[in-house]
């Protein structure tokens, strides 16, 4: 299979450092410029009231609240996420709240803030102003939300990391924080994201106002590179995690990297105008097409490798 494309940042081994942490990939990009450009945000549109959730025990969730962002022109890999959002709701414990990608990668913003157990209603805790969501942030809402349990307490607004769902055995710290950036960051950014919002037990309600996605790209590429973005899947549409994918040909030595918990991958730092050979290989599958041939003329995305069933 072959991939004609144009443009953007050099596969110059020496220019970047890969790190892999579990089932992420994050990478750090040594260049002349910064870290991470300028970034861009993206408003959400069908804000509105979330659908109160059922009786019995919860979770008995109702129609999800989907906030839609629509992202285009981002031609970069993502370096860092976040998102905020003017919510006012009664029993922050009702709520199931989640960010997801075009592609389908989602990450837990919180979930059953409080709730123990199973069966568990969670934290009585209400929610008035406007939240910020991102990896740089230190507080913790299933803290904030445990500091006080009067009914008429409002969680202050302000930032805060992201967590795993509940129900976890203790309220404070909860359960462990989730990353917006290594989760997301070689996940194609363009298309339509959403936030989603589920309220999953009766009576208390509440509205989301207004919702803005953040994505700050990689450091602008120079004139000569481009990246390439693919993913390793099973035949069934799974990411697979940990496929090995080797870059080779063109003007630099042969690389590799690792997909992660979702299957995707990335090749940052690409010499444009030149011809590579990309190969993968899996411990637990073979493939149908284990190489792709790809000249680089821009950014490449979609390099994808299926595994045989």
């Amino acid at each position: 299979m072959f991939h004609s494309l144009t443009h953007c940042l050099a596969l110059r081994p020496n220019f970047f450092t890969k790190i892999a942490a579990t089932a992420s990939l994050a990478f750090l990009f040594i260049c002349t410029g910064n870290l991470a450009a300028a970034a861009q945000t993206y408003a959400g549109t069908n804000t509105g009231a979330i659908a109160d959730g059922l009786s019995g025990t919860p979770p008995q969730c109702g129609a999800p609240r989907n906030i839609n962002f629509a992202v285009s022109s981002f031609n970069n890999p993502i370096a860092a996420v976040s998102l905020n959002f003017t919510l006012t709701h009664t029993y922050i414990g009702d709520l199931q709240v989640s960010l997801i990608a075009p592609g389908g990668t989602t990450v837990s913003v919180f979930s059953r803030v409080g709730a123990n157990s199973a069966g568990d209603f969670g934290d009585n805790a209400n929610l008035g102003g406007t939240y910020t969501f991102a990896d740089s942030a230190t507080q913790n809402i299933w803290t904030v939300a445990a500091s006080n349990n009067t009914n008429a307490f409002v969680i202050p607004a302000g930032s805060y990391r992201t967590q795993a769902p509940g129900p976890f055995p203790t309220d404070s710290p909860g359960p462990a924080f989730t990353s917006l950036n290594a989760t997301f960051a070689a996940v194609p950014a363009n298309g339509s994201w959403t936030l989603r919002f589920l309220d999953c037990a009766a009576v208390d309600t509440g509205t989301v106002s207004a919702a803005n996605l953040i994505l700050t790209p990689v450091a602008g590429p120079t004139a000569a590179d481009a990246s390439i973005t693919g993913r390793v899947r099973t035949w069934t549409g799974a990411g697979v995690n940990g496929a090995k994918v080797t870059l080779s040909g063109g003007a630099a030595s042969a690389t590799s990297v690792l997909t992660n918990a979702f299957g995707y991958f990335i090749f940052p730092a690409v010499e444009s105008g030149q011809t590579y050979v990309l190969s993968v290989s899996s411990k637990r599958y073979s493939f149908a097409e284990p190489v792709q041939v790809v000249t680089v003329n821009e950014n490449v995305a979609g390099v994808d490798f299926q595994a045989l069933q």
